[in-house]
C-alpha cells in the first residue's frame, strides 16, 4: 500500500505550513486528540506515520513518543489523522505559530519549538525579560547634555517601521521648544514614545563645539522660539537603549513631565 501524499498542486498552494497529528480513537475535541505539532512544506505531515510503517515490528526509538502513538494506534485498526492548522505561511510566521502550539497541544513533541522559550511567558518572567531600566550614568555618552523629545503622537509604525527611518530622524531632531543656550550645549537627542527611548540621534556641532542648529522664532508674541537640529545616527547606542525606560537615579527621566514636549538634561558631574 502506498503512502499517502499530496498532489503537486496541493503543495504548490499549501506553501510552508503547520500541521497536526490527532489520534482518532479519542471521541472529543481536537485540543484532547492533538499529540504533535509540527512544521512542514510538501509532504512532511505524512513522514511521521511513513517513518512508522517502514519500520514494521522493529524497535522504535524510546524517545519518539510519537511514533510509539501512531503505531498504537495503527495496533487498533486506524490510521492517524492529519490536520493543516494554517498554512501560506513564511518560516517565521510557521515558527511561531509552533512555538506558541506545542505546548498546550503537543504531548509528543520532543523539544519545544523555535524560541518556544519566549512563549506562554509567566508575569514573573516577563518583567525578568523586559523591565530592566537603564541607568544614565552606566553609558558615556549619556552622560554629556542631553534633550529628551516627547513622540507620544508619532503612530506606532513610524516608530516600528525601519522604512520609515528618516521621518522618525525627522520628527526627533525638531522642532523643540528649549532655549537658544540649551539648544546650543545639546550633545544626543533622546526620542521616548510612552516612557521608553524610541531613537538616538548625536547632534552635529559646530567649529566652537556648540551643536549645530537652526532657530526658528516664535510666530506669536510672548511665544517662544523653538529649535531644529542637525544629527546622526548612533546605532550601536541606540541597541543598548531602545525599549528601555532612561533612568537617572530614582528618576525616570525618559517619562517627560505633564504638559512638557521635551526636557533638557545637563551633563552629569
Amino acid at each position: 500500500m502506498s503512502h499517502p501524499q499530496f498532489s503537486e498542486m496541493v503543495k504548490t498552494a499549501l506553501g510552508v505550513y503547520v500541521y497536526a497529528l490527532l489520534d482518532p480513537r479519542m471521541k472529543m475535541a481536537i485540543r484532547e486528540r492533538v499529540f504533535y505539532v509540527g512544521k512542514g512544506t510538501g509532504n512532511r505531515a505524512f513522514n511521521h506515520a511513513r517513518l512508522e510503517k517502514e519500520a514494521k515490528d522493529g524497535p522504535l526509538d524510546p524517545s519518539e513518543h510519537k511514533l510509539r502513538l501512531i503505531r498504537e494506534i495503527r495496533g487498533d485498526g486506524f490510521e492517524v489523522e492529519i490536520l493543516i492548522v494554517k498554512h501560506g505561511l513564511d518560516d517565521d510566521q510557521a515558527l511561531q505559530l509552533e512555538s506558541v502550539l506545542i505546548p498546550i497541544l503537543g504531548s509528543a513533541n520532543k523539544v519545544a519549538g523555535h524560541k518556544g522559550d519566549l512563549t506562554w511567558l509567566e508575569e514573573n518572567r516577563v518583567r525578568e525579560l523586559y523591565d530592566s531600566p537603564l541607568e544614565r550614568g552606566e553609558i558615556p555618552q549619556l552622560r554629556r547634555n542631553i534633550l529628551v523629545v516627547s513622540l507620544n503622537q508619532q503612530p506606532t509604525d513610524v516608530i516600528e517601521d525601519p522604512a520609515k527611518a528618516q521621518i522618525l530622524k525627522l520628527q526627533t531632531v525638531g522642532d523643540w521648544n528649549v532655549s537658544q543656550k540649551n539648544s546650543e550645549r545639546v550633545d544626543f537627542i533622546i526620542g521616548v514614545k510612552n516612557g521608553v527611548v524610541a531613537s538616538i540621534y548625536e547632534v552635529d556641532k559646530c567649529d566652537d563645539g556648540s551643536a549645530k542648529f537652526e532657530r526658528i522664532e516664535a510666530q506669536k508674541k510672548r511665544a517662544h522660539g523653538r529649535s531644529r537640529f542637525s544629527a546622526s545616527d548612533v546605532p550601536l547606542l541606540l541597541d543598548v537603549c531602545r525599549g528601555r525606560t532612561l533612568m537617572d537615579g530614582p528618576s525616570a527621566i525618559s517619562k517627560i513631565r505633564p504638559g512638557a514636549g521635551c526636557q533638557f538634561f545637563p551633563a552629569m558631574d
